[in-house]
């Protein structure tokens, strides 16, 4: 791999958590469409970047089955938004009990 093609799949992943912050993070606070939380807070940057590599090794290993990285599109952005949900325990209410 290139320098530059280590900068666009930098700028791609960086592109795709503000893409996937948008619609579960705390990007733009109440206009966040379905804000995800974990123990009371809300989603961050940081754990969408670790589920979207997460997802990614999930892409580059033969035991996952329809999983294709489609340059960061609504599929991939709901199947990271269930790793945050599966695997790392975000869920839409902020009440945790």
């Amino acid at each position: 791999m290139t320098s530059l093609q280590i900068v666009n799949a930098h700028r791609q992943i960086s592109d795709f958590v503000d893409y996937v912050d948008l619609f579960y993070g705390t990007s733009d606070g109440d206009e966040t469409l379905y804000p995800l939380y974990l123990k009371g807070q809300r989603l961050t940057k940081e754990d969408i970047r670790h589920a979207t590599i997460v997802y990614l090794d999930r892409c580059n290993n033969d035991d996952f089955q329809n999983c294709t990285w489609g340059d960061g599109d609504s599929l991939d952005r709901e199947r990271v938004r269930d790793i945050l949900t599966e695997k790392f325990g975000y869920d839409y209410d902020s009440v945790t009990v």
